[in-house]
């Protein structure tokens, strides 16, 4: 969950809904609110997108399913200034891969978890008083135009035949 709520789309939508029925809504209700402008299954695909980054949670009560905002959502609606840090549990979960054909080591999935580690190990090697030097951008060889290749590889051409 980040630090600021978005105020526009489904979610907020969906959100400004729930803050008002403290005690829950069925998906049913909330499209009958009339607010919504989507289809069944777009609002289930939202629902449960907002679960899983810990805006909303689900309790079946008599066989329905009852959709409400999360103590902490609810704060935080509340009182927009307050910030609120996410979990490391709540971020394993976002970061957790979707199940694919592939376990390649450069899904996006991936890439985001490594680029959060090596953050947390940057940052830890910072406060343990661990200095970082960056370096230029040197090139290794100078870049050559297209014309001067076309001369080059013409010149080694006629160099061969002789």
């Amino acid at each position: 969950m980040s630090a600021k709520i978005q105020q526009f789309g489904r979610a907020a939508a969906i959100r400004a809904l729930l803050l008002d029925l403290p005690a829950g809504a069925s998906v049913e209700e909330l499209l009958a609110a009339g607010t919504l402008a989507c289809t069944l299954k777009q609002l289930n695909s939202s629902l449960a997108a907002m679960r899983d980054t810990g805006q909303v949670q689900a309790s079946i009560t008599k066989g329905n399913r009852v959709w409400m905002l999360t103590a902490t959502m609810h704060r935080l609606m509340r009182n927009p200034d307050a910030r609120v840090e996410p979990t490391r549990a709540a971020v394993a979960r976002v970061m957790r891969s979707a199940p694919t054909g592939s376990h390649n080591s450069t899904t996006v999935q991936h890439k985001d978890r490594d680029r959060a580690e090596i953050a947390d190990q940057l940052a830890a090697f910072k406060s343990a008083g661990g200095k970082v030097e960056i370096l230029g951008n040197t090139p290794v060889r100078q870049e050559l135009s297209r014309r001067q290749i076309n001369d080059a590889s013409a010149a080694s051409r006629a160099a061969t035949r002789h």
